[in-house]
């Protein structure tokens, strides 16, 4: 990599092949103000290894020049995935269909020809392929993202996703399909609280005033425009 004068009187290190050296979260080097990522900084990879890189680098940035002295680490995504251990699990009900594989010919020698006589998958095949459980044991949750509604607990037909909340006395949690039992009671509650806060002496002097500029604005020609309407000249 030729840099030429971009760097000069900088303080970014670098290492063999002249590629800058970088914190491998950050992307941030010697220099604080100075981030690189993609193929100057790892050398030839894939284009899609670079854009990811330059996003996080781009972010890193961001926070770098943010008036409010954000961090470049907190609340970022490490990305640090662990593999479902699939030999020990105990699960009493779990999706076991296998991947469905497409037959072959009847009638053909294709042990001894280099053409294909595989069939298609059937429509039974297709649906049972595309509704099995792939095994994948990824779940992530964006911490920045998730309101905790726990709509997600009640749409996963495996019962994978549980919601776990931090202070389990503070409110009560329902199943989204739940909701309006538990809307009515309150709904209930604060109706009676509204009728009869109504008679207090804070409501009364509210409907005084609100009647009292109605009065006033009654015969308004500005009322509710919001520009002047001139006079008429008859």
């Amino acid at each position: 990599i030729e840099w030429g004068d971009l760097l000069k009187n900088s303080k970014v290190t670098f290492w063999h092949g002249n590629y800058p050296i970088a914190d491998k979260f950050t992307y941030q080097t010697a220099d604080e103000s100075i981030f690189v990522g993609g193929d100057v900084y790892t050398g030839p990879k894939f284009v899609i290894d670079a854009i990811a890189e330059g996003h996080e680098a781009a972010e890193s940035l961001a926070r770098f020049v943010s008036p409010f002295n954000a961090s470049l680490t907190i609340g970022r995504d490490r990305r640090y995935f662990i593999e479902l251990d699939k030999n020990n699990l105990v699960i009493d009900d779990y999706d076991h269909a296998g991947r469905q594989e497409a037959g072959m010919e009847e009638g053909k020698d294709y042990k001894n020809s280099f053409r294909d006589y595989s069939k298609t998958l059937t429509e039974e095949q297709v649906k049972i392929e595309t509704s099995r459980c792939l095994e994948c044991g990824a779940s992530i949750v964006d911490p920045h993202k998730c309101i905790g509604c726990g709509i997600c607990t009640t749409r996963c037909d495996f019962d994978a996703i549980h919601l776990v909340r931090d202070h389990p006395k503070a409110t009560t949690m329902r199943n989204a399909d739940d909701k309006i039992a538990g809307l009515i009671p309150y709904a209930l509650k604060r109706g009676f609280k509204i009728m009869f806060n109504s008679a207090s002496k804070e409501a009364r002097e509210m409907r005084k005033k609100r009647k009292a500029y109605k009065k006033a604005h009654k015969n308004d020609p500005n009322k509710n425009t919001g520009y002047a309407v001139p006079p008429i000249e008859r």
